[in-house]
Parts: C-alpha cells; sequence; structure tokens
C-alpha cells in the first residue's frame, strides 16, 4: 500500500490547515482487508499462547477464549462504528486524538506504536522457536525441549543450545519484513491473503484430526483431561484472558488500514465482523483439541508425578511449541509437525508484516500530527513507503525481540493492548457526542454508550489483574508510559500547538528591552482599540509589562487559509490603529494579526504561546432577545477564552472612566473577590471610595459574613493592602433574597462594577448567567474579571469540561 500527498485532512469537524497533509491511497477491497485481520490474529494466540496460557487456566483457557471473544466483540462493535466513520490511517490513537484530552490520545498512540512493535517481535521470536523445533523433530538435526519445563527452554541443535540460533532466526526474519515493507506492502498483498488461507486449511485438517483422536479415546478419557475445569481458580482465567488478548488484535489492524481500505463506511465494519466470525470459533476450538486429544509420554509422567489427563501441565511445559507438539501426537506419519511448522511459520511471517504494517502507521499517524517528529511523517520518494516511521518501528520489533522472553513479551503486548482498547472505548462515546450527525456512519453500535463502558470497564479490570500477576509486565508497561509523558510535556505537547495553531499574517514587534509580564488586547473595532489598550496599560505595571495588539480575521471555512490576503489588510489597519493611539498616548505596544475559522481558539493559542499573564478584552454587552444557546453563557468567543486560556482575564464593557467616584465591588468566591478589589485599587483615582459587598439571604447571617468578608479579602491580620497597594476599602453586607435585583441596585450607587468569576465546581471559576443577567439589566461601565486558576488545576478542569462537553473542539 503506497503513499500519496493531498491538501484534504482526515478528521471530523477538524479545520482546514495551512499546510498540506500526507495522506494515503485507497486499495484494499473486502476481502483484503478482512485477510489482513485474520492473519494477524491467527498467529501467536494458536501457535504460541494456547500452551502458555494452559498452564495458567488448565481446562478455563477455553471459558478464557470464550469470554475474550465477548469482550472482543464489543470494543469490535466500537471499532466498526468509529472506522466505519473515520476511516483514516491511526486506528485508535487517531480517534483518541478526536474524542480525548492531549495527554490521553497522545498515550494511546504511543501504547499502540509499541503494542503492534512488541506484537510483531512476539511472532518474530514464534517463527525462530518453530523453525528450530521442526529442525529438530522433522529433521532430527537436535533434541527437542521435553515438556517438563526443567531442561532447557529450546532444547539442542547440533550439538549446541539451541536458544542463539532460534534468536538468529528472529532477527533474520525482522529485517526480511522491513526490508519488504519498505519496498511497499502492494507486492506482498496478495501473497499475504494466499498465507492466511493457507494456514487456515491447515488449522481446519488439525482441529478435525484432534476430534478424531478424542473420540478414539472415549468419554472417560477426555472428561478426565478437562476436570477439574479450573485448577488455578477463576483468576488462572483472568491471567489467561490478559496474555491471550492478543491474539484477537487483528481487527484493529483492519481499522489501521482504513485509509487505504476501498468504500471503508461499508468495507471496514463488515471486515471487522467478518474476521471475528472466522477466529474466535477456531480458537475455542483449538484449545477443545489441544487439551482434549494430546496424551502425555509415560516417561514425562514418570519424572513428574502428573496424572495423565493433566494434558494443560504438559502443554505449559512445551511452551510456545506446545500446539506443534499436539499436532505430531495424534496425526499420523509426521504429518503433523510438518503440517503446524508449515503453519507456525506462514502465519507468524503473516501476523509479522500486519504488525510492522500497523505499527509504522501509528508511528507515521503520530508524526503527521507533530506528537512525535515530523520525520516519522516522511515518505520515501522512491518506494512510496514511510521509510522513517519504519526504522523506527524495526528498532522496537528487534529490540524486544532479542532481549525480551515470549511470555514476558506477550504479557507487556497485552496490558497495552487492553489499556488502548480501554480508551478508545471512551473516546467513542465522546466523539458520537461531540461530533453526532456531522459524521457520516456506516455502523452504529446499539445500545448507546453502554457496550463501550462494559467493553472498557472489563478491559481496565483484565489489565490491571494482569499487571498485577505480572512484576515485569508491570514494569514495563509503567515505564514506557512515564517516558511517553515526559515526551509530551517536555517536547510533543508544543510542537502538536505549533502544528496546528492558526497562522500569524502580521506581527508588528515593540522596542521593549525586558518584560515580566506579558498582556494581550483582543482589538476588533478601531474606535474601542485605543481604550483597551490603556486599560490594559492602567491595570498592569508599564515599567515591566509589555502588551501585544491581537486582531484576529475571520474567514469562510470554504476559503484557505493562503487566500486571505484580501481580509488580512482590514486587520492590519485595525491593530497599526490601536499601536498608533497606544503611541499617542506614551506606551509602546506590539501588534499581531492572524487568520483563523475560530477568532476564541486563536485568542487561545496566542495566550498558550506566548505565555499570556493578562488578557483584556472588549465586550459589546449583551445582544437584546432570548439567547440562542442555553451552554453560551457570555458570548461564544469570551465563553471559549474562558474555558481554555488560563490567565488573568478581564472583559470590560463600556467605557472605564479615569477617576471613578465610587467602585462596587461584589465578593463571592474569596480568590477571586480579592482579585477584583486589586484591580479596584488600580484604577481608583485619588478621590475614588471602594466598596466590597457581599449578599446574604437574611439577616441573620450578617454578622458571620461581615467577618468571613475581611478574612476573604485581608486575611487573618485585617491588613488592607490590596496587590500592594494601601487603598480604603468600605465593607457593606446586603440582605436579598433575589442576588440580580441586589446587585444592579448597589451598581446604580457606582460608576464602575467590577464582577469577579463564581467557583464553578469541576469546571473551576467561570462566569454565570448571573453575570449575564445583571450586564443585561445595568447599562454603567463593567468588568468581568477571572484570576488564573494555576497549571494543575485547570489542566484537571480541562479534561473533565473535555469530556463532558458535547461541542467538538475547534
Amino acid at each position: 500500500m503506497t503513499m500519496s500527498d493531498s491538501e484534504a485532512t482526515a478528521s471530523p469537524g477538524a479545520h482546514e490547515h495551512h499546510q498540506p497533509v500526507t495522506e494515503l491511497a485507497r486499495d484494499l477491497r473486502l476481502f483484503d482487508v478482512t485477510m489482513v485481520g485474520v492473519g494477524a490474529m491467527i498467529g501467536a494466540g494458536i501457535f504460541a499462547l494456547t500452551g502458555i496460557a494452559a498452564g495458567k487456566a488448565g481446562p478455563g483457557l477455553i471459558l478464557a477464549f470464550c469470554l475474550n471473544g465477548v469482550l472482543t466483540l464489543c470494543t469490535a462493535m466500537v471499532y466498526a462504528e468509529v472506522g466505519s466513520a473515520v476511516p483514516a490511517a491511526g486506528g485508535g490513537y487517531l480517534w483518541a486524538r478526536f474524542g480525548l484530552p492531549g495527554p490521553a490520545a497522545f498515550l494511546t498512540g504511543w501504547m499502540d506504536w509499541l503494542a503492534h512493535a512488541v506484537a510483531g517481535s512476539l511472532y518474530a521470536v514464534i517463527f525462530g522457536a518453530y523453525v528450530v523445533w521442526g529442525a529438530q523433530t522433522i529433521l532430527g538435526w537436535g533434541e527437542p525441549p521435553s515438556g517438563t519445563g526443567h531442561d532447557a527452554a529450546m532444547g539442542t541443535l547440533f550439538g549446541v543450545p539451541a536458544w542463539p540460533i532460534a534468536k538468529g532466526l528472529t532477527l533474520a526474519i525482522c529485517l526480511l519484513f522491513l526490508w519488504i515493507n519498505h519496498r511497499g506492502s502492494s507486492e506482498t498483498g496478495k501473497a499475504g491473503n494466499i498465507i492466511t488461507v493457507a494456514k487456515i486449511i491447515v488449522i481446519t485438517i488439525f482441529i478435525a484430526a484432534g476430534f478424531v483422536a478424542m473420540a478414539r479415546g472415549g468419554a472417560e478419557q477426555i472428561g478426565d483431561k478437562f476436570t477439574p475445569f479450573l485448577p488455578e481458580g477463576f483468576s488462572g482465567v483472568l491471567i489467561a484472558m490478559g496474555l491471550t488478548f492478543i491474539a484477537f488484535e487483528g481487527y484493529e489492524i483492519i481499522v489501521q488500514a482504513g485509509e487505504e481500505v476501498v468504500e471503508p463506511r461499508r468495507n471496514i465494519p463488515k471486515a471487522v465482523f467478518l474476521s471475528l466470525l472466522i477466529v474466535i470459533p477456531i480458537y475455542i476450538l483449538v484449545a477443545i483439541v489441544c487439551l482434549g486429544a494430546m496424551s502425555i509420554p509415560l516417561d514425562v509422567i514418570e519424572a513428574t508425578g502428573w496424572r495423565s489427563g493433566d494434558t494443560w501441565r504438559y502443554l505449559a511445559g512445551l511452551g510456545e511449541t506446545g500446539v506443534a507438539v499436539a499436532a505430531n501426537a495424534f496425526l499420523p506419519f509426521g504429518i503433523g509437525a510438518i503440517l503446524l511448522v508449515i503453519g507456525a511459520v506462514l502465519s507468524t511471517m503473516s501476523a509479522l508484516n500486519a504488525t510492522t504494517f500497523s505499527s509504522t502507521r501509528v508511528s507515521f499517524a503520530m508524526g503527521r500530527d507533530r506528537y512525535l517528529p515530523a520525520a516519522l511523517s516522511h515518505v520515501s520518494p522512491t518506494t512510496r513507503t514511510p521509510s522513517i516511521a519504519l526504522a523506527a518501528s524495526g528498532v522496537l520489533i528487534i529490540g524486544v525481540a532479542l532481549l525480551l522472553p515470549a511470555e514476558k513479551v506477550a504479557a507487556a503486548t497485552c496490558a497495552m493492548f487492553l489499556l488502548v482498547f480501554a480508551l478508545v472505548n471512551i473516546a467513542s462515546i465522546v466523539i458520537r457526542r461531540k461530533y453526532g450527525d456531522k459524521l457520516r456512519y456506516g455502523y452504529m453500535v446499539p445500545g448507546g454508550p453502554v457496550v463501550p463502558i462494559v467493553a472498557a470497564l472489563g478491559q481496565v479490570g483484565l489489565a490491571v489483574w494482569l499487571l498485577a500477576s505480572q512484576p515485569l509486565t508491570l514494569w514495563l508497561t509503567v515505564g514506557w508510559v512515564v517516558i511517553g509523558l515526559v515526551i509530551y510535556y517536555t517536547w510533543s505537547r508544543s510542537q502538536e500547538h505549533a502544528f496546528r495553531a492558526s497562522p500569524v499574517i502580521y506581527e508588528q514587534t515593540a522596542q521593549v528591552i525586558e518584560s515580566e509580564h506579558e498582556v494581550l488586547v483582543p482589538v476588533a473595532n478601531p474606535a474601542t482599540a485605543g481604550s483597551l489598550v490603556d486599560l490594559a496599560a492602567r491595570l498592569t505595571d508599564p515599567k515591566n509589562t509589555a502588551v501585544t495588539v491581537l486582531n484576529v480575521v475571520k474567514v469562510p471555512e470554504q476559503l484557505p487559509y493562503g487566500s486571505t490576503e484580501p481580509f488580512v489588510e482590514a486587520g492590519r489597519r485595525v491593530v497599526e490603529r490601536a499601536m498608533a493611539a497606544a503611541e499617542a498616548s506614551g506606551r509602546e505596544v506590539a501588534g499581531l494579526v492572524r487568520v483563523s475559522r475560530h477568532p476564541g481558539q486563536s485568542i487561545v493559542e496566542t495566550v498558550h504561546e506566548r505565555s499570556i499573564g493578562t488578557l483584556v478584552m472588549g465586550w459589546t454587552g449583551p445582544k437584546r432577545g432570548p439567547r440562542r444557546m442555553r451552554s453560551i453563557v457570555i458570548g461564544e468567543q469570551i465563553d471559549t477564552v474562558i474555558k481554555k486560556a488560563d490567565c488573568d482575564t478581564v472583559v470590560v464593557r463600556g467605557s472605564v472612566p479615569l477617576s471613578p467616584r465610587r467602585i462596587i465591588v461584589p465578593v463571592a468566591h474569596p480568590k477571586q473577590g480579592h482579585f477584583a478589589v486589586s484591580l479596584a485599587a488600580r484604577l481608583a483615582g485619588p478621590q475614588t471610595i471602594i466598596e466590597a459587598i457581599r449578599i446574604v439571604p437574611d439577616t441573620t447571617d450578617v454578622e458571620e459574613a461581615e467577618r468571613r468578608l475581611k478574612i476573604d479579602l485581608f486575611g487573618e491580620d485585617g491588613s488592607p493592602d490590596i496587590a500592594g497597594v494601601e487603598w480604603p476599602i468600605e465593607l457593606q453586607i446586603i440582605v436579598s433574597g433575589d442576588v440580580t435585583n441586589a446587585l444592579v441596585e448597589a451598581a446604580e450607587r457606582s460608576d464602575l462594577l467590577i464582577l469577579g468569576a463564581t467557583r464553578g465546581g469541576w469546571r473551576g471559576s467561570m462566569f454565570s448567567p448571573i453575570h449575564y443577567g445583571l450586564a443585561a439589566r445595568w447599562q454603567g461601565p463593567l468588568l468581568l474579571v477571572r484570576m488564573h486558576s494555576g497549571a494543575a488545576r485547570f489542566a484537571a478542569q480541562r479534561t473533565i469540561d473535555f469530556l463532558l462537553s458535547k461541542e467538538p473542539e475547534q
């Protein structure tokens, strides 16, 4: 599958970006993409993990496969839904980016990349193990492992330990498939389909022969092999589920290739369900046959003291070659060994190809989004494949394959897949809430959010159980997550933000030597630009403050950013007029013009990029008539800024007098009230009276309210020092059951009202309908102010708000 460049993006509701985006060409049909999923699933789950998982659950392995099938089906329904609506390279990572906040989206891709790479490592390890076992068993070139678990893990070959030879074969097959993927996977697509069909035939023969052997053994012998059914208890079933969950992840590879599927809204859901319909019954039947048809050699029984029915213990001792030994036991003339070696080699080769492909696509998508270095999105000009992303994935695949044993590799892979799938399930709920009918679904999960919630809970529970039972897996997973978080917060977040930010079209810097505080003044109306800059200067210390005037030019959705010059000229004039007004007053400011589809979001981007400490915005006040949307409090753009920008914010309506006679400051929230009073002190003239008021519902609360008001503003010592400014402040308690009416009556006695934000619970300090209602009923000068929350608290508030919001991110 090769790549091509395109200007279009592949994100739901995403705005058109000002840089070209690299996309993939669509050339996979229903049969092709179904075989991609089946080829990935019929690999480690049957040929390597059956024996390992049998040692954890005993005959309960059958139950583990059944429960994994149910859990997989729930998540597959989610993948079919979102994959049909957002058919782009990146799969689960891509959807997490649309449905979850930045850190969670990054971690989803980060874990998904490693999980697919480590899955490829597992397949490469199994390839080496089966080739060695075939040489030992079929060709007689060495001694295979006995299955007791007491001898060397892989026996001998040519009279020497076999494991170094197996590692060499592992390295060779990794390099081979990295080279094949670099050449272009379209060359291997048809061969991959043939291999997948061939191994289905091999496994079908194996299952049929196994049932014949079971029938010859009789019901009593069969019952002995399945009793007790849960020798390690249900905890063993859970561990086996966790270890074998990797065997069911092939459907994710189907959606990883979503950008390359013909008619994706129709074919992706079909391919997901068809692949599971083929694979889940095969897993269950293989587990039954391995446990029920296999016999333990007498010398092993004598050496270990096992019962003849303890075939699960024998399988556990054989490890990844358990299925091959089982086939050799009940298929005559060595046919079993030959078929299973061929099947295992074909399976691991096709699965390694599929996981190399998918891990490369995840890292390619993350590089394209600038979560990882942009070089990962590089496409080779000769082979049209993501060569650097492929090399990065190759380093992971080879490193893990050579350094870790198969069981530990499988456990680490499964734990990360479980966490990735859980995050994708959560993201699917958010995507449906946010984007709704903005997306075209080829399939929708019945029952709303119930299915993804159940799937996510099951996957998190399995992951926790698996991590708790496997210390090395725990440390590998935690270590990878911690490394990812460090990369995200020290590098990825800023790179991704810079890549997505709306472009700066015009910038005029000021001759400011050094400043400790940055102030941003967005301006839209040339008539009010000068007064806003003047107010910003009054609210801050001009000696160590740099002021930047910003105009955001809003452009239509249909217009490319490169065609906005006619709009930009008007924005430049607004900024230059504001700068001239400031210069006439003896203040020097910088100017900035951006173009955007969403002005509020561009203001937020500027706040983040330039580490703005204070934001001063103008507001025309409430519009006449009923509000169009109840979710909008002050105004669409202002609300966006308040929710997403963590800085001191001042929203001004009207003209603020140079020397106010009386400034009224209602105080409801201690921190916000203190901040509002400090701004009042900066705006006050020699004769100004600052009056802080608090409203209580009845007279019984007056004395306590006055005491608390003094503590909120002045602290326990009662010092009237507000923001370093000594200023007399009057305190007043107003008794009223109608807060808005009481505020309007108090405002009538003033010529400036400063209203601080209120406590908004998990949303932090926000403006409320009370602020809007007061502005509608009182027409005098008004400042709505909010103090910053702090980085940690604001990040938590944004995460919760993001998950519960029904509006798409802009």
